[in-house]
């Protein structure tokens, strides 16, 4: 199906308001939806938040929100579906649009794989009716019209499972190349990075292309993998394992490499390093105003002011910093401290995944603790 299609037929159906966390498989929808001015869009941080959007929507209009996610971000998404929006609390309608990564019998990477294996039997558990969309419309007109019949009868959320591929478009824009605010990309401050640690330093480096990059250049520099611990999944997390590392061993300084859509869908992980104040860390927030690598959709941290908000969370040091300031970072100070800096949206076109696996990663870094 084409992104128009598949939006010409939710306007039939007087979808107005759609909320949710970018994922790939959705890229042409929302390179669709950015040029539209049919419906009310907004990106959120994180997909509980969009769960609760679009409870603040239905009680303001009556009308049934759209929320998206990837189908990992469900697990964000369980504890207002299961105590907001269930029948048997609020008994609020929302029409869910999930996307299937690590389907079974499809290759894809392996923080994707155990929430493809369950999605089906979890939203059986959750009690949320689905169906799965093929790619043409007529099996979309046909699961949104037993999806109207359910918020009738039951008033509670259902669910659009789409596969790879089962959308398409044409855009006429390309957002990730929309606002190149800087000639600095993220690798060249990575590995700038990796040129300033010490040997007995720690890298934790956030979900997506950031661990990419970092496993790159450590190969291309022919370095040691077993410093560096590389977040697959679990996005916005890489803070609080970074955190748990520098409690667990003073002694060793902790490099956090952070991104802006992670930073923002866990920001009270910031308060937690403000409060618990680990003088080994630091915390560097690479910033490009977009979630990458599901298409650069635009996420809003142009608006926040991260370093006002560290400092107030209790971080010793809090600054936007320069690509020329990266060597000052590793004097020596007392943390925790954070740096923010401004980087473009491109990435390398060639740029590859990590050939070790995620197991492979931990018994390293594990042994490197010791």
């Amino acid at each position: 199906m084409r992104a128009e299609q598949v939006f010409n037929l939710l306007s039939q159906f007087n979808y107005k308001f759609i909320t949710g966390v970018p994922d790939s498989i959705f890229k042409d929808l929302l390179l669709y939806l950015w040029q539209s001015e049919n419906f009310q869009h907004i990106i959120s941080a994180n997909e509980g938040e969009a769960c609760a959007l679009g409870v603040g929507y239905h009680l303001a209009t009556g009308k049934i929100p759209i929320i998206y996610m990837q189908n990992s971000g469900l697990g964000n998404a369980i504890n207002p579906l299961t105590s907001l929006l269930d029948s048997y609390i609020y008994s609020i309608p929302a029409l869910l649009l999930i996307s299937w990564r690590g389907m079974p019998g499809e290759h894809d990477e392996p923080q994707h794989q155990r929430m493809g294996e369950i999605l089906c039997s979890l939203l059986g558990v959750l009690n949320i009716p689905y169906k799965i969309i093929e790619s043409d419309s007529d099996s979309l007109l046909d699961a949104l019209h037993t999806a109207e019949k359910h918020f009738i009868n039951k008033s509670s959320p259902f669910a659009l499972i789409f596969k790879r591929k089962s959308i398409d478009s044409n855009p006429t824009i390309d957002i990730s190349k929309t606002k190149l605010f800087t000639d600095i990309t993220r690798e060249m401050v990575i590995e700038a990075i990796t040129q300033h640690v010490s040997p007995d330093d720690i890298i934790v480096s956030t979900t997506g292309k950031a661990s990419r990059e970092l496993f790159e250049i450590r190969e291309r520099n022919n370095q040691s993998h077993q410093q560096d611990f590389l977040t697959v999944g679990s996005m916005g997390c890489s803070s609080a394992i970074a955190l748990g590392i520098a409690l667990s061993d003073a002694k060793k300084r902790v490099i956090l490499l952070d991104g802006d859509g992670a930073c923002l869908m866990r920001m009270e992980t910031l308060a937690t390093i403000g409060h618990y104040h680990p003088q080994n860390f630091i915390h560097i927030l690479i910033d490009n105003n977009a979630h990458e690598s599901t298409g650069g959709q635009p996420t809003v941290a142009d608006t926040v002011n991260f370093s006002h908000i560290a400092t107030a969370c209790g971080y010793a040091t809090a600054m936007n910093i320069a690509f020329a300031d990266i060597p000052k970072l590793f004097e020596k100070s007392s943390g925790p401290s954070f740096y923010r800096i401004k980087v473009n949206i491109v990435a390398r076109e060639n740029l590859g995944r990590p050939s070790s696996t995620p197991l492979d990663n931990k018994q390293h870094f594990m042994k490197f603790m010791k």
